[in-house]
């Protein structure tokens, strides 16, 4: 029974960097795949890397259509 316990905390352990990057606002589409697939292979590796190259704003394009449209 212990190493039931010690293979489900190891195997959440590895999918927890893959939960908070697909919940995450930073990225989407094919960037956030990239992310996912990444994460899938290096785990916590890609995950600071993650938060360390991805602006912490995110994209937010209707923002940006909205501050243009202001401008003119």
């Amino acid at each position: 029974m212990n190493e039931l316990i010690l293979l489900f905390i190891g195997v959440s352990a590895y999918l927890a960097p893959v939960a908070i990057i697909h919940s995450s606002k930073r990225t989407r589409g094919h960037e956030k795949n990239g992310w996912l697939i990444a994460t899938l292979l290096f785990s916590w590796i890609t995950l600071l890397l993650y938060f360390s190259m991805i602006p912490k704003e995110g994209i937010h394009p209707e923002k940006e259509k909205n501050s243009r449209a202001r401008r003119r």
